[in-house]
């Protein structure tokens, strides 16, 4: 009894269940080692986080947008705001007495409103001190609007060198315009020039209009002066001289000529070792100009005073001796032709003192060009004068410009050399030299006359060499003069160019 004698069961294929479980295990499994992974990513990306956060050279900050309540800061941050750790400045409102200008923090969180983020924002902030700085920030708003993230940086150093060098610049400015001066930037590549508001002022034009390139400047040279212009400038390009400098007249606005000295150098160079740009200043000598030109008419005018006595001599003499001549006429040939000879003589001797004196009244040789140029037109119109006489013209090397008083008391020594040769040397052969080296200037005169002995010529005969001298001790030049009797004569003067600047 009680015995089991039949059974009835069921079944049921559980088995995709069982998958399922299996993979819902296995799931979680892999869920949980993904959390777990994750949450140690997490905290490992805190961690870096909270590395860099503390250690920033800069300062990073947290703020409540409605009333600037300081939420979270780094070292720096309070560094800056002169505090000595984030726990003291944490729970301050920033945005009280931290801001020089309270209003900046208002216009940063209507650009923060409207963009989200605002970059570089620059604003003068106050340290616990009182002491003020410079800060760059950049920060974004969140979301909700609920807090503003952000970083600043201490930009005083710049700001003080900003505030240096525009301190400087406006120094420089204004001592360019004390002394009438521009400035020049020129790319040797494109040709295009910047230039200085002074440099356009000096000219006459708006420097709102005013454009300067290579072209346009060669256009408005006086013609006479493109060559010894063009020369410096290559010159200075092709490394044979170290600087750039020369006098030339530039048209100006109203169509007058101005003087100008123009002064510069190569300052870059490619790879290739071609030079691409030059600086340089530009300076208004139109007074100076003007001046040495009033002087130049006192030297002339006492010079025509000095003609004025010689040919008076010499035609007084005259005169009286057409009076004897007259009255021994018809009496005594040979005595009238005695007074004819005289006269003669005393004519010739007035037109060799009148030609040299006309030669000497040449300054504006030099004023109607460069030094090369005003010799090369006293040797042309010596050639008229002395027409027993061939006269030789060579310069050597890159021409280049010295200053004015120098080029004048070149051309005075130049001249002087050539009177004496012509008038006392005898000579058939007269050559003129002008070398220009990179390190001097160098003028020689030289012919094949009859030659004297240097040092036994009385002073009050000594043909203007004093002078001559004098001239070359004025301008810091070295005067040579060679000669011997039957052997010729050569004057050489030297001018070191870097001492004459």
């Amino acid at each position: 009894q009680g015995n089991i004698t039949y059974a009835i069961a069921t079944f049921q294929d559980i088995t995709e269940r069982k998958q399922a479980e299996k993979l819902l295990a296995d799931y979680n499994c892999t869920l949980e080692q993904q959390v777990a992974e994750r949450t140690a990513a997490l905290q490992r990306s805190e961690a870096k986080f909270r590395t860099i956060f503390e250690n920033s050279q800069v300062g990073i900050y947290r703020t409540r947008t409605c009333d600037g309540l300081i939420l979270d800061a780094n070292q720096r941050f309070a560094d800056l705001l002169g505090f000595d750790s984030p726990q003291e400045i944490i729970g301050l409102e920033h945005s009280i007495g931290y801001f020089v200008n309270p209003s900046d923090r208002q216009y940063a969180i209507e650009v923060m409103k409207r963009d989200r983020e605002m970059r570089s924002f620059e604003v003068q902030m106050r340290k616990r001190d009182g002491t003020l700085f410079w800060g760059l920030c950049s920060s974004y708003l969140n979301a909700t609007d609920d807090y503003i993230e952000g970083v600043v940086a201490d930009i005083s150093d710049r700001k003080q060198a900003e505030a240096a060098l525009q301190t400087s610049e406006e120094r420089l400015r204004l001592a360019l315009t004390a002394s009438n001066q521009g400035l020049y930037d020129l790319n040797i590549k494109t040709e295009e020039v910047v230039i200085n508001p002074e440099y356009a002022l000096i000219l006459g034009y708006d420097p709102a209009t005013f454009h300067v390139t290579k072209s346009t400047l060669i256009e408005s040279l006086h013609p006479d002066d493109r060559e010894s212009v063009l020369a410096a400038y290559h010159a200075c390009l092709t490394g044979e001289v170290p600087n750039y400098q020369v006098e030339y007249r530039r048209r100006t606005q109203d169509g007058q000529w101005k003087w100008i000295l123009s002064v510069g150098k190569i300052v870059a160079w490619n790879e290739f070792g071609e030079p691409i740009r030059a600086l340089g200043v530009f300076t208004d000598i139109d007074d100076r100009k003007r001046a040495e030109a009033a002087s130049i008419i006192e030297e002339r005018n006492r010079m025509a005073r000095e003609i004025h006595d010689t040919l008076a001599q010499a035609f007084t003499g005259i005169l009286a001796q057409v009076g004897a001549a007259k009255q021994v006429l018809t009496d005594d040939l040979e005595a009238t032709e005695a007074h004819l000879d005289l006269i003669k003589e005393l004519a010739r001797t007035g037109l060799i003192e009148a030609r040299r004196s006309v030669v000497a009244l040449r300054p504006q040789l030099l004023e109607e060009g460069s030094l090369q140029s005003a010799l090369h037109r006293l040797v042309s119109q010596l050639r008229t004068a002395a027409m027993d006489t061939t006269l030789y013209y060579e310069i050597e090397g890159a021409v280049y410009s010295l200053p004015t008083e120098v080029e004048s008391n070149l051309l005075r020594i130049g001249q002087e050399s050539l009177t004496n040769a012509i008038r006392h040397a005898n000579a058939d052969e007269i050559r003129v030299e002008l070398v220009y080296d990179r390190d001097r200037f160098c003028l020689r005169v030289k012919d094949n006359g009859q030659g004297f002995g240097v040092g036994s010529i009385p002073t009050s005969e000594g043909f203007g060499l004093l002078g001559m001298s004098e001239r070359a001790e004025r301008i810091g030049a070295q005067l040579t003069i060679r000669s011997q009797p039957g052997q010729g004569t050569e004057m050489i003067v030297t001018v070191d160019r870097e001492a004459a600047r």
